[in-house]
């Protein structure tokens, strides 16, 4: 058993305390979670592994955060008297000129540092002010010690960093890395709460593309990918395959043995505890549900089912045994023709218009019946009234099918400017926007009609950011200020997707506008 299925990595998840609370992280450890493990039972785990599998298994420690274990270097430093080769997982922020020396001393291996984007995005997202720019000097000063057989770093693309990664890149080649690993945001632990970072389609394909890319230039850092899921032609067609219980096993905070620990935590799924069984026997008899794996049965006509073998257990649904969600909606262009076919089929009396430039790639913004009736009520369509003499603004909420913005929810911008310029743009309202999704994902995300009848275009999507639509009361030909241009530009760059709408209320003109070049986008509305 153990020649079939040797135990190539063992994750030791050390300490769930960590100093960061990152809004893409798998998990949810925080500063206040305990230590439930002492350094002796740890330590008596593997010398059973030593005993019963040998030290050819990679210790990899992870958390939380290592570095916040006090006794780490203690346990690390036996492991390596021990004979076995570890390395560290960690967000880098705690990383010293002290604790540089007992990696060192310990014998530690290889390192891998998290890097989520340049400066800003990635202390935001982290939630740790000050902690980029700790990292990048602690990096150079572990390349300079030179104790190191590999020092990583890991970038966890997001909604919110993926377009930052290309200068990321550039930054990070003068730091004498040995490679880069990136992944992409996946719908579990903490960022359950943070679903409107989760990629989109186009961002999909421009982030494998640019990987891609860099990596044919075979100048500066090499780029792994960590687990991306099964991405087809996206990524040379290579086949994808989950290894945990299989080469790959972990010990989790309280001693229970487990496949990856970002897997969910099922009791069914626990293999045993080191408190209690001897780790080698549990890894050379146990772990049959994952070595015995059965191909979903939604998977079975997929053409994709050689290459993706049911995708990864981290994102699986145990319950229903299949993908949580699947990446063939990536690989695949989507039938926005079918979306559109079920959407209006529920409006019989409403009449379409589309407003085009007459571009065939243009990005269509297609706005749904019942948001439209609230951008119509909000702006007084096609009537004169006071209200309408300001400028307004509303924030449009959806999602992102193939070239297609769907718009299912708007938000009034109005904020405190009652009897002012409603359209005036300030980050406050940007936060208020933000807030507002959250709570629109949060009950989106538990209700069971998440799609449209006949549709596959919405299912398990959550909404996201789309754009704002504002008032130009006073123009016969909509077009954009000076100020719409900077906020257009700058909202581009922060979310990837962004459509503008302009509105001319007392005769219902309408226009919207995409990319850096202010295209025409195609705008399918109902009749106004």
């Amino acid at each position: 058993m153990q020649e079939e299925y040797p135990l190539y990595t063992l994750l030791i998840e050390i300490t769930k305390k960590c100093n960061a609370a990152c809004d893409q992280c798998g998990s949810r450890c925080d500063i206040h979670s305990e230590e439930i493990l002492s350094k002796e039972q740890i330590l008596a785990a593997l010398r059973d592994i030593k005993d019963n599998i040998g030290t050819y298994t990679m210790l990899n420690i992870t958390g939380g955060e290592p570095l916040l274990r006090r006794d780490l270097f203690e346990i690390m430093s036996q492991a390596s008297d021990m004979g076995f080769e570890w390395g560290m997982v960690t967000n880098g922020s705690l990383i010293t000129d002290a604790s540089i020396e007992k990696m060192k001393s310990s014998g530690m291996k290889t390192v891998t540092v998290s890097v989520d984007g340049l400066r800003e995005t990635h202390d935001e997202l982290r939630h740790l002010p000050g902690s980029w720019d700790h990292i990048i000097k602690a990096l150079r000063k572990l390349r300079k010690a030179d104790f190191l057989d590999h020092i990583q770093v890991t970038f966890t693309a997001n909604r919110r960093n993926v377009y930052e990664f290309e200068t990321l890149y550039g930054i990070l080649n003068t730091v004498g890395l040995d490679s880069i690993r990136v992944s992409f945001m996946d719908p579990i632990g903490r960022a359950l709460d943070n679903t409107e970072l989760l990629l989109t389609r186009e961002e999909i394909l421009y982030f494998t593309g640019l990987v891609n890319k860099l990596n044919a230039k075979r100048r500066g850092t090499k780029i792994i990918w960590g687990c991306p899921h099964y991405l087809g032609k996206l990524l040379d067609n290579r086949t994808f395959f989950c290894f945990a219980g299989i080469y790959t096993a972990s010990i989790l905070v309280n001693g229970d043995i487990f496949v990856c620990p970002n897997v969910e935590r099922r009791e069914e799924l626990i293999q045993g505890n080191i408190l209690t069984d001897s780790f080698g026997e549990v890894w050379k008899n146990r772990f049959t549900r994952f070595r015995n794996r059965t191909l979903p049965e939604k998977c079975g006509a997929c053409p994709h089912r050689d290459g993706c073998r049911g995708d990864s257990l981290h994102t699986t649904d145990f319950d229903k045994n299949e993908p949580i969600f699947c990446y063939r909606d990536f690989i695949e262009k989507p039938d926005m023709q079918k979306y559109k076919d079920s959407l209006f089929a529920r409006y019989p009396d409403v009449s379409i218009y589309e407003i085009s430039s007459g571009e065939e790639d243009a990005v269509e913004l297609l706005i749904e019946p019942d948001a439209f009736s609230s951008i119509k009520q909000y702006f007084h369509l096609g009537r004169k009234n006071p209200q309408s003499m300001y400028e307004q603004q509303m924030a449009l909420i959806g999602f992102v099918c193939g070239n297609t913005g769907v718009v299912r929810y708007v938000i009034p911008c109005d904020g405190a400017f009652r009897a002012a310029d409603n359209a005036i743009f300030s980050t406050k309202i940007l936060k208020t926007v933000d807030k507002e999704l959250k709570i629109i994902n949060n009950n989106y995300y538990k209700s069971s009609d998440r799609a449209l009848p006949g549709s596959e275009c919405s299912a398990g999507k959550p909404m996201r950011f789309l754009g704002f639509i504002h008032s130009h009361p006073t123009q016969s030909e909509l077009q954009y200020s000076v100020g719409d241009d900077l906020i257009h530009a700058r909202m581009l760059k922060k979310y990837g997707f962004y459509v503008g709408v302009l509105v001319n209320p007392e005769d219902a003109s309408m226009g919207a506008y995409y990319g850096k070049e202010l295209r025409q986008a195609k705008l399918i509305v109902p009749e106004v």
